[in-house]
């Protein structure tokens, strides 16, 4: 990889009001001043002019929150830019190594004092170790990397069926959920509103990082000493262990059917209340959930505020994986959406994955060998017609297979190995949408 070592500098602020958004563009505009000089800027939709230090601050000074608008100033080798719309703005500075390493305490500082200021999320990191983990199109890649080294690279289909890098598979790569930021890089402030969609003492709790620390209503982790060495290999291993000990490839994807690993933590949410499970070893390290023999519980009431925490030496039972059981019909269930259309091979590999996954597990339960355990798979509707049996079959040879049967929106079969055993029920998504519907209308 051909790599500039800059550093890029990133803050979110929701929901402003109008003096916040003059306050936070001024700082943003005063912080460029003391790095770098610009020589140039871009407003909108125009093409870059000369920079004019008088138009950038008359700008700044009629910007409100009903302004929907964006900013890009720099000389070259440093640019800086925001972006606004109803009340939402993002802050981003890409500087020259020597910049970072000169300001370092100023920059260090200023991100900080700013997410305390209404910010939401703040990042600090390499702007290559950034640039590698969320570039999908292959054109824009070729920039910084070879043919060679990109055609290594997990692929899949974007929405309009081009093949793109699955950046889903990388520990850097930054998704969206819930209005949230989620990724893993060198630096990260996180304001305290996280807790609606994560219990900060599950943040605060992280291992194996450089270090974490609680400031007021702002938490900040350091995954490692140096941001310009992300892809060493110890460093690139504390970036992959902090996602998954987030569960960040747990709450969102958009490659439509995961990203294939185990997780480390796992979420649940029942209206205003979250509960976590996190998988730990025999040295309270955090491990794969079929690897954990210590577990830590973790609930939080969003509204009322409480939070609970439990600790236990155990093993897992048959709701760890099955959730959902019937009592009267002796089943147990769970269930996964999967969308292989933007699969190269059109959800086979998660097909594995995931039947394995939910057969090969090791458990004790009374009710287990008795019930019938399902998982239910809702797929787009022409995908259930299609489910590849014969090449499952043939790539799980060491499983036996029972007869397929079809029903009416749905396929399925028996798979068992040794006492295991699993029904797979391939079920048209339509159906799910209709009991999501059945569900809103009956609550």
């Amino acid at each position: 990889m051909q790599k500039t070592e800059r550093i890029m500098t990133t803050i979110q602020y929701p929901s402003l009001t109008t003096p916040m958004i003059q306050r936070h563009t001024q700082d943003w505009f005063v912080l460029v001043r003391l790095l770098y000089s610009p020589i140039y800027m871009k407003i909108a939709d125009e093409s870059y002019t000369g920079f004019s230090l008088v138009r950038c601050r008359k700008l700044i000074d009629k910007i409100d929150s009903k302004s929907d608008i964006s900013i890009v100033i720099g000389n070259g080798s440093n640019e800086s830019s925001f972006h606004l719309a109803a009340g939402e703005l993002l802050e981003t500075h890409v500087i020259e190594k020597n910049i970072f390493i000169d300001q370092r305490n100023l920059i260090l500082n200023y991100v900080e004092t700013q997410i305390k200021q209404k910010g939401l999320f703040g990042s600090i990191r390499s702007y290559d170790e950034y640039i590698y983990h969320n570039t999908e199109q292959i054109e824009q890649r070729l920039t910084f990397e070879s043919a060679e080294e990109i055609e290594k690279l997990p692929k899949r289909k974007n929405f309009i069926g081009e093949v793109i890098v699955d950046c889903n598979q990388f520990s850097g790569y930054d998704v969206n959920y819930r209005g949230f930021c989620l990724t893993a890089c060198w630096r990260l402030y996180l304001h305290t509103s996280y807790h609606r969609i994560i219990p900060i003492p599950l943040i605060e709790d992280i291992q194996q990082v450089e270090k974490v620390q609680r400031i007021d209503d702002v938490v900040v982790i350091e995954l490692f000493k140096d941001p310009l060495r992300w892809d060493d290999p110890v460093n690139a291993d504390y970036q992959r262990l902090f996602r998954d000990q987030m569960g960040i490839d747990q709450l969102a994807w958009d490659n439509g059917v995961g990203v294939l690993r185990e997780p480390f933590v796992e979420y649940a949410y029942l209206g205003d209340i979250i509960q976590t499970v996190q998988y730990q070893n025999d040295r309270l390290q955090p491990t794969t959930k079929k690897c954990a023999s210590h577990f830590v519980t973790r609930t939080y009431d969003i509204v009322q505020q409480e939070y609970q925490e439990k600790r236990v030496k155990g093993e897992l039972n048959a709701r760890a994986y099955f959730p959902w059981v019937d009592e009267q019909g002796m089943k147990m269930m769970n269930y996964l959406v999967l969308n292989p259309e933007y699969s190269l091979d059109e959800g086979f590999s998660a097909y594995l994955f995931y039947i394995r996954n939910y057969l090969e597990i090791n458990i004790c339960d009374e009710k287990y060998p008795d019930y019938t355990a399902i998982l239910n798979i809702y797929l787009p509707d022409e995908y259930v017609k299609q489910v590849p049996f014969k090449k499952l079959k043939e790539a799980m040879s060491d499983i036996k297979f029972g007869r397929l049967k079809r029903r009416k929106g749905k396929v399925f079969f028996d798979v068992k190995k040794g006492k295991n055993h699993l029904r797979v029920m391939f079920i048209n998504y339509s159906i799910f949408e209709k009991l999501q519907m059945e569900e809103l209308e009956g609550g």
